[in-house]
Formats: C-alpha cells, sequence, structure tokens
C-alpha cells in the first residue's frame, strides 16, 4: 500500500463549497437532517434540484429550500440539539463528505 502524508494545507483545505442549499420546514422552522453509518448531520445540497428531491421525501407541504454561506450553515447545525455534529453534503448519499462543527 502506497501512503501519501497529509499536508496541513490538505487538513485545512474545505471540500464545502462557499454556500450551498438547506432545507426547511417554515411551519417548525426545523431543518432537514440525514443519518449516514449513525452520524446525524445537516443535509446540505450543491444543487438545488438535489435539495428540492430531499424535501419531496419529508412528505411535508412547503419545504423551504434556502441558500446559505458556509458559515451560516455552520451556525444553524450548532444550533441544531444532539445528535446533530455536522454538515453533510449530501449530493451523493452513498458516499456524503462531512464537516464537523461539534
Amino acid at each position: 500500500m502506497n501512503l501519501k502524508p497529509i499536508s496541513i494545507e490538505d487538513l485545512l483545505e474545505s471540500p464545502f463549497p462557499a454556500s450551498f442549499y438547506v432545507v426547511q420546514d417554515p411551519t417548525s422552522g426545523k431543518f432537514g437532517c440525514y443519518i449516514h453509518e449513525g452520524i446525524h448531520g445537516l443535509a446540505c445540497f450543491e444543487s438545488q434540484v438535489n435539495a428540492n428531491l430531499f424535501a419531496t421525501d419529508f412528505n411535508v407541504a412547503d419545504m423551504t429550500i434556502r441558500h446559505v454561506t458556509f458559515d451560516e450553515a455552520r451556525d444553524i447545525a450548532k444550533d441544531r440539539p444532539a445528535p446533530v455534529v455536522c454538515l453533510m453534503m449530501l449530493d451523493n448519499p452513498a458516499d456524503p463528505t462531512l464537516h464537523f462543527v461539534r
């Protein structure tokens, strides 16, 4: 096996875009979250189309798709109750990208 050393730059570089989409229920104010391999995260999408598809899975009328910055999404995730611990980029739900906030 050929292992490549990880540099500080690799660790600091975020795979998340500067802004993306989240799903929110306008009535309750709750945000769409997802569980992957036991990890709970705020559902995030680069594509508004994928956010809309995710919203239809909730079967709640009038789900809102919000365009937020990376920092806004971090704040939303931090405000969610446990066990939500990360942002979870779900454009590929089988292999989501995680950014832990706690």
